[in-house]
């Protein structure tokens, strides 16, 4: 039985994630809407979709329940670094600014994490979850393995509050514009951004990134902005009617949502090691 003090504290964690919950649903629902009308990849399969729509309660349910570890973590990296090394402003024009600042600097802590996620073996392992959808549309936004919330929530987004002492509303705007250029990222949505295509990462420059032909292993890294990928030499224009297919090269999938739980302790029976340095694992027959 739980103790007095601690059922307040549950039915507040577990309120938060069916708030969190219904609104990823929402965002599913719309975007699944969008991509029916303009699909970039047609006859996908709804079952493949419910999955990815019932893993992403159980990934949340995880986030949520790792939260206060992540805080206290955070704290502790703040505190002793000695956090706020600028102050950033929260007024006027000032403001605009500051979130032009926390939007690149974690937009870089981010491409930078994703590329280590590819070369470092451990981080592949947890990483290839989300790149094992073979069919690439907004469902696979929360295809992550739960791992990965951890090791982000208690390495990297504290580098922010280390570098920066700013407003928390900033950093909700933030949040906010990441949010919904996730979810467009990952859609099934066939849109030609013209000139634009490299400006802002959206659904056919990210497919490239998803996609299991080799020419495309390694490239279109960024989560928001393809200046990072510009910068660092993995930028893949896309060719007007370049949409790949997607997945990892062998085709592992998990067949359970316990299978997508426990996704990096099956066994293997090599590695491989693509001609562009992206590492293929290969399951045991």
């Amino acid at each position: 039985m739980f103790a007095s003090s601690s059922f307040p504290e549950l039915l507040h964690h577990v309120t938060h994630w069916l708030g969190g919950y219904a609104l990823v649903l929402g965002m599913m629902a719309m975007g699944a809407a969008l991509e029916r009308r303009w699909p970039a990849e047609l006859l996908q399969s709804r079952a493949g979709m419910r999955f990815n729509v019932v893993y992403a309660a159980l990934y949340l349910a995880l986030a949520e329940a790792m939260r206060p570890l992540m805080a206290v973590a955070s704290v502790a990296i703040v505190n002793a670094l000695g956090g706020g090394w600028v102050v950033l402003a929260s007024r006027g024009w000032g403001a605009l600014a500051s979130i032009v600042i926390v939007l690149l600097t974690v937009d870089l802590l981010e491409y930078t994490f994703h590329r280590l996620q590819h070369a470092w073996p451990v981080l592949w392992k947890l990483h290839s979850l989300h790149h094992s959808a073979a069919e690439f549309n907004i469902t696979v936004t929360f295809r992550h393995h739960w791992l990965e919330v951890l090791i982000k929530g208690c390495l990297l987004y504290p580098v922010v509050g280390v570098l920066f002492k700013v407003e928390p509303w900033i950093l909700g705007v933030t949040a906010i514009i990441f949010t919904f250029g996730n979810y467009f990222a990952h859609m099934n949505l066939h849109v030609d951004l013209g000139r634009f295509t490299t400006w802002v990462n959206n659904p056919q420059y990210h497919r490239l990134h998803h996609s299991n032909r080799v020419e495309h292993f390694d490239r279109n890294f960024t989560q928001l902005l393809p200046l990072w990928d510009h910068l660092f030499g993995t930028l893949w224009v896309p060719a007007k009617h370049e949409w790949p297919a997607t997945g990892l090269d062998d085709g592992a999938q998990p067949r359970s949502l316990l299978g997508a739980l426990g996704w990096p302790l099956r066994s293997y029976a090599g590695m491989s090691t693509g001609s562009d340095g992206r590492r293929v694992e290969i399951l045991e027959k």
